[in-house]
């Protein structure tokens, strides 16, 4: 998503790609709620983006050419990947799987809220777009 759509647009893009991943991780998590052995998942993607927004900022060292490094390791927003890792439960259980229902319901609901957010948000951006698009016609 280049050109009209500025880095916001992007980033909400991005991070309602990821919030959709980590609700089908979540959802995963609780179906395997009774697997024996099963490792509870969760998507974590909150830092790098964060990381990844401040890429259009300069760098420490001064780049004379397109092709030369700044000296940061700061990956742009489109290169961002979300990691997975285990989540482990306190109170454990015998079968030594680590879903936590209750846990893992707040984290599903809290991921769908914010999900939500994001793309009201979204629809307030291209609104925006179509009405500045409308004051231009004749």
């Amino acid at each position: 998503m280049r050109g009209i759509f500025d880095q916001h647009v992007q980033l909400l893009h991005k991070t309602l790609d990821f919030r959709a991943k980590r609700n089908a991780l979540l959802s995963g998590n609780i179906a395997n709620m009774e697997t024996p052995g099963y490792k509870a998942k969760d998507l974590v993607f909150e830092k790098a983006l964060g990381e990844a927004m401040k890429a259009h900022l300069p760098g420490p060292l001064t780049v004379t050419d397109p092709r030369h490094f700044d000296g940061r390791q700061i990956l742009p927003l489109h290169l961002v990947k979300p990691q997975v890792i285990r989540t482990s439960n306190p109170v454990g259980n015998l079968d030594e799987n680590s879903v936590d229902l209750e846990r893992e319901m707040v984290k599903l609901a809290e991921n769908q809220v914010v999900y939500q957010g994001l793309a009201q948000m979204v629809a307030h951006k291209f609104s925006q777009l179509r009405l500045s698009i409308r004051e231009g016609e004749f």
